[in-house]
């Protein structure tokens, strides 16, 4: 359990806000001393650090508050999209709640899922996405995922099928047959959403169970502008506490995922069709991202 999470456990909301502010202030007073990355500099990042190539289908996650750029944030969806071109695709998270609310919380509150219209809370490049006029958002009250390019419509269209946000219906899932490539943009593996497909395919095999034990059939509005009841399990943050960049660096080869460093800044890239049956077979053997003391007592007892 990371020291924010004990913060979170043991000191008043507005304490951890403050800290969380504190924190945020220093870490960008950081990286403005950091040299500029210019357009042409970020776009080789792109190729020759993260790998991404014509045609590509990459899910994005990012900070743009760690990066220190020389032009406009938005800038960064074009340039991607030039790297990847017309038959590339690019996945962004949009989750609707904002931290430091929960997914259960959320749906707790009763909120109602409008997928065109809810904000996305996961980062201030992924709304600029989101409001894309081509952008394709999926339907999903909590995990949801916008896409654009060649295949958006292809990868968004199931997730509401199933109660398990992270299963093969899902964007996520789906990276592993699109050959899809993972990269971090300003942040490391530790946002690595991907990990919690392990959990979804294994379902109550899963070393840990992470979900709260009842679904939520929460309403969400559709592109028709009509309500679909859309059931789903929600996280047990409890029980979701883990150490992704440890174990990636312990158990996974750097050519399969990798954290780096780069201009002073941290980046991450993967490539989910080497990544996912890896991970599996690891969490087959009991070895997961998240520590032993939230591992089932069924599986300890099973291993003992």
């Amino acid at each position: 359990m990371s020291i924010t999470d004990i913060a979170r456990r043991i000191l008043p909301a507005s304490t951890v806000a403050s800290l969380a502010r504190a924190r945020k202030k220093m870490r960008r007073a950081r990286i403005e001393k950091l040299p500029l990355v210019s357009e042409k500099e970020f776009t080789r990042i792109l190729t020759d650090e993260l790998g991404l190539t014509i045609g590509d289908t990459v899910y994005v996650h990012s900070s743009i508050d760690q990066l220190n750029l020389e032009f406009p944030f938005y800038r960064i969806l074009p340039l991607i999209q030039n790297v990847i071109g017309e038959r590339g695709t690019v996945l962004f998270p949009t989750y609707p709640n904002r931290s430091p609310l929960s997914s259960y919380e959320y749906l707790l509150n009763g909120n109602v899922f409008d997928v065109k219209r809810t904000p996305s809370y996961t980062g201030l490049l992924t709304e600029f996405a989101r409001r894309q006029r081509n952008a394709v958002r999926s339907l999903h009250p909590t995990k949801s995922v916008c896409a654009i390019g060649h295949y958006a419509k292809d990868l968004t269209a199931t997730h509401q099928l199933s109660p398990y946000p992270y299963d093969s219906c899902s964007p996520y899932y789906k990276l592993v047959e699109y050959e899809a490539k993972i990269v971090g943009i300003g942040v490391w593996t530790q946002y690595l959403s991907f990990v919690y497909c392990i959990d979804d395919a294994l379902k109550d095999n899963a070393p840990v169970q992470t979900y709260f034990p009842e679904t939520f059939k929460a309403k969400c509005i559709n592109y028709q502008g009509e309500t679909e009841i859309v059931e789903t399990y929600a996280h047990d943050m409890k029980q979701v506490v883990h150490d992704v960049p440890r174990y990636i660096k312990t158990h996974i080869a750097d050519d399969v995922c990798r954290d780096l460093i780069i201009n002073g800044m941290k980046f991450f890239r993967a490539d989910a069709a080497k990544l996912f049956p890896i991970m599996l077979e690891l969490a087959k053997k009991g070895i997961t991202v998240y520590p032993r003391s939230v591992y089932s007592k069924r599986l300890l007892d099973k291993q003992s």
